[in-house]
């Protein structure tokens, strides 16, 4: 098996003679979603779709965007569209209904896609659903999407929050992207092992960082534009992070606290598994089949964005994989300890184990995090974004040096 996708793997051009991409294949892929969703299920509409979903994300690699950032971030999204229509489009039954603003939701449990009386309604519903990956204002909203206060405030004040928020973000990428450049430079002439492990581990948290803020800018200005040009409204928008003070355990990191814009795509597939192996809902073995099934879907993705991209893996397949077996580890932790405990006791060093779980949750972090982060530096993803961040780069680089010779 490991032979053959080899083979397949390599009738793939070199870098060096790709082709533009033309700038018409991710409408296309989306178009294709929105027709699929306005036909309705049926099998003819299920193998068309994901016909061409697949030949696409099967031909992104033989084309370029001349940019690690735009090739890395988008060349999985046919895949991830792929999912996400399996998922919505093929139900007959009990399908996806448009339910609005949760403070004042439709009558009837919302609009189907049989509930549309006319074909511009029906559209509007099937754009509505192929871009919403957290199903805001829908009745399958992915759980644990944070709130936003006053979320139906005025338009501008909303998208002047957003703008000021881009801002912000924008300046903590930079700085993220200067302290591990200068580290990088340090850490090329570190002669102690130790002093060599903890630069990378400070290397991997801005990597982190960068690529937690690079999700956040695309957030707000997602949310400034389409609030500001009337497409949607300040309550469609909530933020994309949860709390950091809620990533306790690492589960709780990945499920609470970081985005959740591939929750359903990734862990639905897990789901259906999970029921055709006949393992009962709430079961370890349901558990644990939709959590190492979610990670590898997840390591698939940015693993083919990364061959799009480098013709290598660049960490992928160690991190993302190792969550699923960190969170496996804690959570048999976390049922001796119940076990061991009687709940009075509990009650007592619950503050302690809190204390204890954000300790493991970084730990484990800097451990995993380091392998995909170097590959990230090293092919120009963290860091090759826009001007500010390429210039960040060169002077962390450049800053590195000079105190190196000073030292």
């Amino acid at each position: 098996m490991l032979k053959m996708i080899t083979h397949i793997l390599s009738q793939y051009p070199r870098l060096d003679e790709r082709e533009p991409l033309p700038p018409q294949q991710l409408p296309a892929a989306l178009a294709v979603v929105v027709l699929g969703y306005f036909l309705g299920p049926g099998i003819v509409q299920t193998w068309g779709v994901a016909y061409v979903l697949l030949l696409l994300g099967a031909f992104r690699p033989f084309f370029t965007t001349g940019d690690v950032v735009t090739d890395y971030t988008q060349s999985g999204l046919f895949f991830v569209l792929l999912l996400s229509y399996l998922d919505h489009g093929t139900k007959t039954q009990s399908g996806p209904r448009y339910v609005g603003n949760p403070d004042t939701p439709l009558p009837n449990g919302g609009i189907g896609q049989r509930d549309s009386k006319t074909w511009m309604e029906k559209l509007k519903w099937s754009l509505r659903l192929a871009t919403t990956p957290r199903g805001i204002g829908w009745n399958w909203q992915v759980k644990n999407v944070p709130s936003r206060p006053n979320a139906n405030r005025p338009r501008l004040e909303f998208v002047r929050d957003r703008v000021a928020e881009l801002a912000w973000r924008t300046a903590l990428k930079a700085l993220a992207v200067y302290i591990a450049g200068f580290c990088q430079a340090v850490r090329w002439s570190s002669t102690s092992p130790v002093a060599s492990w903890l630069l990378d581990g400070v290397v991997g948290w801005c990597g982190a960082v960068w690529s937690w803020h690079t999700i956040g800018v695309a957030h707000a200005a997602g949310a400034a534009i389409t609030v500001l040009l009337g497409i949607c409204e300040p309550w469609e928008w909530p933020p994309v992070f949860g709390r950091l003070a809620d990533a306790w355990s690492v589960r709780q990191a990945w499920s609470t606290t970081y985005h959740q814009t591939m929750r359903r795509p990734f862990q639905n597939p897990g789901v259906r598994l999970a029921r055709f192996l006949g393992l009962k809902q709430g079961t370890l073995g349901s558990r644990y089949v939709q959590l190492y099934l979610a990670f590898f879907i997840s390591f698939c993705v940015h693993g083919w964005q990364s061959f799009t991209t480098t013709r290598r893996d660049n960490g992928e397949f160690r991190f993302f994989m190792s969550q699923a077996v960190i969170i496996t580890i804690e959570d048999l932790v976390r049922w001796i300890w119940r076990k061991s405990i009687d709940h009075n006791q509990r009650e007592k060093l619950a503050r302690l184990a809190t204390l204890m779980g954000y300790m493991w949750t970084i730990a484990a972090f800097t451990v995993t995090v380091q392998p995909i982060m170097k590959g990230w530096i090293s092919m120009g993803l963290v860091g090759g974004g826009d001007l500010g961040e390429k210039a960040a780069l060169r002077l962390g680089w450049q800053h590195g040096a000079v105190y190196l010779q000073n030292w």
